[in-house]
């Protein structure tokens, strides 16, 4: 179950990001983009925490706490610096750059030993359905910025691994 609010709780950058970007065309591609790269960086990033796990054994708990509350102060201090016309970038580029985060947090949930496969699969899923539906919605969901939703989520990464560094 933590494995699905992980995801959802990585994937929160996605409907901050595609909110703001001005994209006519290639939505779907966009979309499928991130949904791909959302799955091959967390599965990276599981293989290098199980690998970096058996060095740090003793202290796989705590680095992996402090990566996952250092991540989360980098939100909570990040600016609102986001790409706002996607018209040269293709979509490759751009799912790449929302996507890349992604292999940090994964290397500290592999080394808290969470399921790999439901932790991937619901980030892909996540990935494409928050992606495809902040594309063709935006108007609807009416964000100015993304600043509350990208510092609730970072507010989340750090109490994660708050926990995980007492645990």
């Amino acid at each position: 179950m933590i494995e699905l609010f992980s995801a959802g709780i990585t994937s929160i950058d996605i409907i901050v990001v595609y909110s703001l970007l001005q994209v006519k065309e290639g939505k779907l591609a966009l979309a499928l983009w991130t949904s791909l790269l959302n799955m091959l960086f967390p599965f990276l990033g599981f293989i290098t925490g199980e690998f970096s796990m058996y060095f740090f054994t003793s202290w796989s708990s705590l680095l992996s706490g402090i990566l996952l509350a250092l991540i989360g102060i980098h939100m909570l201090l990040q600016d609102n610096e986001t790409v706002s016309e996607s018209k040269q970038l293709p979509p490759f580029v751009i799912a790449l750059a929302v996507c890349l985060d992604t292999f940090s947090v994964s290397v500290s949930f592999g080394m808290l030993q969470m399921d790999k496969f439901i932790f991937i699969l619901a980030s892909g899923i996540f990935a494409f359905t928050l992606a495809y539906l902040s594309l063709t919605l935006k108007g609807i969901l009416g964000f100015k910025t993304g600043h509350r939703l990208r510092r609730f989520a970072g507010l989340v990464l750090l109490i994660m691994g708050v926990l995980s560094c007492i645990r």
